[in-house]
């Protein structure tokens, strides 16, 4: 995804949160698997991380893709990037 395209996404995505007023509550472990996520790490690295099984790691991906309404990593990372949807 080129750098122009990545913009106008988090762009959707950001006002389309706007316009619901979504908010959404992860909790502080899904919080910094996202967060580990956004930095480019995979799963193996987030689990080596925060001492975890990947199996663990992928268990919290789904809460979270579950929770933000999205189905892959990089809608979770643009919805997350954006900032405006995520409630410490």
């Amino acid at each position: 995804m080129t750098s122009g395209i990545a913009r106008r996404v988090a762009a959707y995505f950001r006002d389309r949160a706007k316009l619901r007023g979504e908010k959404v509550a992860l909790s502080a472990r899904e919080s910094e698997v996202l967060m580990l996520l956004s930095k480019g790490y995979a799963n193996k690295e987030i689990a080596d991380k925060l001492g975890l099984g990947i199996e663990t790691v992928q268990t919290y991906l789904k809460h979270i893709y579950r929770k933000m309404h999205v189905h892959s990593r990089s809608e979770a990372l643009v919805k997350y990037l954006s900032g405006e949807s995520i409630q410490p």
